[in-house]
């Protein structure tokens, strides 16, 4: 049975807030980009310039990704303009730990190109930390390919 996408409503969003600001700026903080002490502030106004009106800020799309009636996890999805047509752009997904390696991101994923095609869009687009192989497999098995890339070298101390 394929997973479901229902939308969130204020206690899913509220959980969902406060579960991807946190990782969102951890994810920065390892990526390099920020520090620690700065992430949690620099990742809530991130959030909020993108949400302003929270669940109900329009164009974006808040679902809770459900399997057999549990709740799985959560995806987040933006329809922009991008040259001259409509994306749908994929700002989080998450599967709840217990419930990984089980295929519902290849599901919720396949449902969201579903979706994409429903709302006239003519790509899906997301970003993925560098670090992160096991989403950037599953990305790259569904047909995502680069975009654009920023790439980085440490350099040792003089």
């Amino acid at each position: 049975m394929p997973v479901t996408l229902t939308p969130m409503d204020d206690a899913d969003f509220v959980t969902f807030a406060a579960r991807a600001v946190a990782e969102y700026g951890q994810g920065m903080v390892a990526a390099g980009e920020w520090g620690q002490a700065e992430a949690a502030q620099r990742s809530r106004a991130v959030f909020e310039q993108l949400l302003p009106q929270g669940r109900l800020t329009e164009g974006n799309q808040l679902w809770v990704i459900s399997d057999e009636g549990r709740r799985a996890g959560e995806l987040w999805i933006a329809r922009r303009q991008v040259g001259s047509g409509p994306i749908a752009f994929i700002l989080d997904i998450y599967i709840e730990p217990g419930e990984r390696r089980r295929g519902l991101a290849r599901q919720a994923l396949l449902a969201v190109e579903s979706w994409a095609r429903q709302a006239g869009c003519e790509e899906v687009r997301l970003h993925v930390f560098g670090a992160n192989a096991a989403a950037r497999r599953l990305y790259e098995q569904l047909g995502y390919g680069v975009a654009s890339l920023t790439m980085a070298k440490p350099l040792p101390p003089a």
